[in-house]
């Protein structure tokens, strides 16, 4: 059973412990009992990223689960790991939380652990969702315009995993305190979001938790990133929708276009007036109709 519940308001946080020792936390929103969503976070980002869509998750009778990827936020770290990892803490998420099928969706970086899953469990994942997703960068062409000039490129072409810490803490610093003095070209529509005070401090406050226990997680993630899927997307049969806002300046919209086209029957959403962080508003929209399935 989950361990240390919390209520924070209406967003239950929780932990349990996996098989071999690893502690795994997450927040619980929405509606309990209703069809389940797990929700994976970008980089770098923690379980409490999605908390200013609680009320909007309730309203359309969906449970979403959003937990830190190890080293994120509350969660132990698992040096060496790789996307194909990811499914088994998910299956155990899942058993503790008494959850047999649900969908998976993923913003930015997160999306491709929800293809993870979504190829991976395919007896268990209903429907998977990807906001905003980087592609597999195994595709030549993933890296045209792809974060030019930004210290990501070295981390993730970078040789293994230590290598790519030494370049993260170089420059954000060990705790990762320096990535809040880095400078992102968010497009006109994520402005006005982050304008939103309490948006803001509520997205602010989801960075800090990502860097509780420092740069390592972030950095582990954008090593990762970098390299090819460790899983055949082309193999996934449950229906995928993939949504990149057109206006999004972080992730090229050529990745969603490759990814859409990776997966079976995937759908692809080009969304105008969105950029990379407002297409998260359209989550629980596209999951309540996806929920209906079956």
């Amino acid at each position: 059973m989950p361990a240390g519940h919390v209520d924070c308001g209406q967003v239950r946080e929780a932990h349990i412990v996996l098989c071999g020792g690893r502690e795994l936390a997450y927040a619980d929103l929405g509606r309990p009992g209703g069809p389940c969503v797990f929700f994976f976070h970008g980089a770098p980002m923690s379980r409490l990223h999605l908390v200013p869509l609680e009320e909007q998750f309730a309203a359309r009778g969906l449970r979403v689960i959003s937990p830190d990827r190890p080293g994120y936020g509350r969660s132990s770290p698992q040096p060496g790991r790789s996307l194909s990892d990811w499914p088994a803490d998910v299956t155990g998420l899942a058993d503790a939380l008494g959850l047999d099928r649900f969908l998976v969706a993923g913003h930015s970086s997160g999306g491709a652990y929800a293809l993870a899953c979504a190829a991976l469990l395919a007896a268990r994942v209903r429907a998977g969702i990807v906001l905003g997703g980087v592609t597999d960068m195994a595709w030549p062409a993933s890296w045209s315009g792809y974060l030019e000039g930004r210290v990501e490129i070295g981390a993730m072409r970078a040789p293994d995993e230590d290598a790519a810490q030494a370049i993260c803490a170089a420059h954000f610093g060990e705790d990762g305190s320096g990535f809040f003095d880095d400078s992102f070209e968010w497009p006109e529509p994520d402005l006005a979001l982050l304008s939103d005070e309490s948006v803001g401090k509520a997205l602010t406050s989801a960075v800090v938790e990502a860097f509780r226990q420092g740069i390592g997680a972030y950095a582990q993630d954008v090593y990762l990133e970098g390299q090819g899927w460790p899983f055949d997307a082309q193999g996934i049969e449950v229906p995928v929708e993939v949504v990149h806002g057109e206006l999004d300046t972080l992730v090229p919209v050529a990745h969603s276009h490759h990814t859409a086209a990776l997966i079976p029957g995937a759908t692809l959403r080009l969304p105008p007036g969105h950029g990379h962080l407002t297409t998260l508003s359209m989550l629980p929209e596209i999951a309540a109709g996806l929920a209906r399935i079956d």
